[in-house]
């Protein structure tokens, strides 16, 4: 479903801040997978990476067949020793036959932030269906359905008037999850959505999450959870440094992690 192809990320003027150092990684329909590792280590960066609200410096990232950022001519050997005018022909062409525009691969990967970014003006069913509405996403009738289907499942049906003032921070959170499943995406990114949360709303929000889970959605998460990551998710992507230093089954990570820098991480957070 996503490729990730030596991906790169860095910042400042001259590039010199790397931040994500040749990530290569696959992840398949269905997946669950936990991103944990030390803070700055670049977690929400490979996320945000995933739906380009950051633009890879270099490497490639695939969607179900379709390059999503600029090409990455190292990749490709038919590019080798092209260069002006040839390679930028080059390019537009490859992208031309394979991308997939930046507006319809965000339409299918949804994501929830660390705060909740509602929109305090509008109510709550105005929130979740603002963006299907603009799009042209179905009927007055069915955008409205869906999203009452979603409250429900969520809890909060009876919130759909009230504005996001009246809520407390799992409401709102919860409410968020809502919006970017009114999209009726395929994916669906998490970057710490518990970690703005009082300690005791943390548990209503993972329940949620759980939910989705067991309905096979294919997410990923960024999450400082180590008990959520063991219980829910299929695979755990432990990075350290802009690297993904291990790739495991929740079980081999936790009871069995292989490089000096897991074992370490884990005696401090378990």
């Amino acid at each position: 479903m996503i490729e990730v192809k030596n991906l790169y990320k860095s910042f400042g003027k001259k590039n010199e801040i790397e931040v994500l150092k040749g990530i290569t990684k696959t992840i398949n329909k269905g997946d669950i997978i936990s991103i944990i590792g030390p803070s700055g280590s670049g977690k929400s960066t490979f996320l945000r990476c995933l739906n380009l609200l950051e633009t890879p410096t270099k490497g490639e990232i695939w969607f179900d067949g379709k390059l999503t950022n600029d090409v990455d001519p190292s990749l490709h050997p038919e590019m080798q020793g092209l260069g002006g005018s040839a390679l930028r022909r080059a390019e537009r062409d490859f992208i031309a036959n394979n991308g997939i525009p930046t507006d319809m691969l965000r339409r299918r990967m949804g994501m929830v932030f660390q705060h909740f970014n509602l929109f305090n003006n509008l109510t709550i069913m105005q929130n979740i269906t603002l963006a299907p509405t603009r799009l042209g996403l179905g009927t007055t009738e069915e955008i409205n359905a869906s999203a009452e289907k979603y409250l429900a499942r969520v809890g909060l049906l009876d919130k759909r008037d009230v504005y996001p003032s009246t809520l407390s921070g799992g409401q709102k959170q919860r409410i968020a999850i809502v919006r970017a499943l009114a999209m009726n995406p395929d994916v669906m990114l998490f970057d710490e959505p518990t970690s703005a949360l009082d300690p005791e709303m943390v548990g209503e929000v993972l329940d949620v999450i759980k939910e989705l889970a067991d309905t096979g959605m294919t997410m990923i998460i960024v999450t400082h959870e180590m008990g959520f990551a063991r219980e829910v998710g299929t695979r755990v992507l432990f990075m350290d440094e802009g690297r993904v230093m291990e790739d495991a089954a929740p079980a081999d990570f936790f009871d069995h992690p292989k490089t000096p820098r897991a074992q370490e991480f884990l005696s401090k957070v378990l």
